[in-house]
């Protein structure tokens, strides 16, 4: 099976809307030792850049939590791994512990760095910038998906 076959096997069943909506801020390398409340959504298998220029959630997302999985890590826009997406209110830097497996994206300026701090979302055969429509749609050479 082709690399974009098994993304599409293992995303279907967790398939979630996302729409274009970059993190205005980041922290790359902590994840938070403790949360006040649960994800309002799931995405595995994706890109660390999807997880950032994309909400997920129906109501206004405030921060997501990007875990790393490196069986992906020689693939066209990696690193690629589980975004899990809040509402809640976001951990503040108390609340983070050190793991260079996580990144977290904040829409807020929780994070520790400005901006979404990834780079492109990245054709997974082609290793082309673009974005992806809400209906998961990749457009290549795009920035203007809804």
């Amino acid at each position: 099976m082709h690399f974009t076959g098994l993304i599409a096997l293992l995303a279907a069943p967790a398939m979630v809307a996302a729409t274009l909506d970059p993190a205005t801020s980041n922290t790359k390398g902590k994840k938070p030792s403790t949360l006040n409340c649960s994800a309002a959504a799931t995405s595995n298998a994706i890109q660390a850049a999807e997880c950032s220029h994309n909400t997920r959630t129906s109501t206004t997302q405030t921060f997501a939590v990007f875990e790393t999985d490196h069986q992906y890590d020689a693939n066209n826009g990696a690193p690629y791994g589980t975004c899990t997406a809040y509402t809640c209110t976001a951990p503040t830097s108390s609340e983070l512990e050190t793991d260079s497996d996580y990144w977290i994206f904040y829409w807020g300026s929780g994070g520790e760095s400005s901006g979404y701090g990834t780079t492109c979302i990245k054709d997974p055969n082609t290793g082309e910038c673009g974005c992806e429509n809400s209906d998961g749609t990749f457009v290549a050479g795009s920035s203007s998906c809804t």
